[in-house]
């Protein structure tokens, strides 16, 4: 918000009739930071940052060493998973279990009606305006538990070493790859987005105050009350 506020006030000093017409055209429509609902189109992280962050203690070992601690951390992690999935007391999983329970409040104000032995009439309160039917079979089945169990169903084995290498791998010669050596020390880490640089040199904005009512996030001119 202190962001926002900042270079809301940039454009009022440099072009007041924009400010106006954006602050016409209803901040909530076009901002981030004032959007009643759902954020998106943000990136927060990814897998690779993740498998990046997992593996930081491996990054130093030779090509063949971070393949088995992948193998390692694969196998620890799905034996965790599986098991955790398979302990899930409900037939829906954690997740939806607690949105649901959140939504009991909401839900008293429905009215329900079977159909048949699939259809369901939803209503809200007693309008009929906001019909809908529900078709208990063709629901989505990702929601369950046992599709979060069969997820974790394979195991990642360790590697068999009676396993024969065929003959075509073994007799390919396998030379290491020719490259120039940099001068100093090689470096361990990964080297870091644009994205990462950029947030580490980002100084914190100084958060404007009311001078009516002391509150940091706006001034005095968009104060709310």
């Amino acid at each position: 918000m202190s962001d926002f506020t900042a270079i809301f006030e940039e454009i009022e000093a440099i072009n007041p009739a924009l400010h106006g017409y954006l602050q016409r055209a209803d901040v909530r429509l076009w901002t981030h930071v004032h959007f009643p609902g759902e954020r998106y189109n943000l990136m927060t992280t990814n897998i690779a940052e993740s498998m990046k962050r997992a593996l930081s203690n491996a990054r130093g070992l030779n090509i063949g060493r971070i393949l088995e601690s992948i193998r390692v951390m694969m196998t620890r992690w799905f034996a965790e998973r599986r098991e955790d999935a398979r302990l899930q007391p409900t037939t829906l999983t954690r997740g939806v279990e607690k949105l649901l329970h959140d939504r009991v409040t909401a839900a008293r104000d429905l009215t329900v009606q079977r159909i048949d032995d699939h259809h369901t009439e939803v209503k809200y309160g007693s309008s009929s305006e906001s019909l809908n039917v529900v078709n208990l079979v063709e629901r989505n089945p990702y929601y369950n538990s046992a599709y979060l169990v069969s997820a974790y169903a394979e195991s990642v084995m360790s590697a068999d070493s009676a396993q024969p290498v065929p003959e075509i791998v073994a007799n390919q010669p396998c030379l290491p790859p020719s490259i120039r050596q940099q001068p100093g020390r090689p470096k361990k880490n990964m080297m870091k987005s644009a994205l990462e640089v950029a947030l580490q040199k980002k100084r914190p904005r100084k958060e404007h105050t009311c001078s009516r009512f002391r509150q940091s996030g706006h001034n005095a001119e968009t104060c709310p009350m």
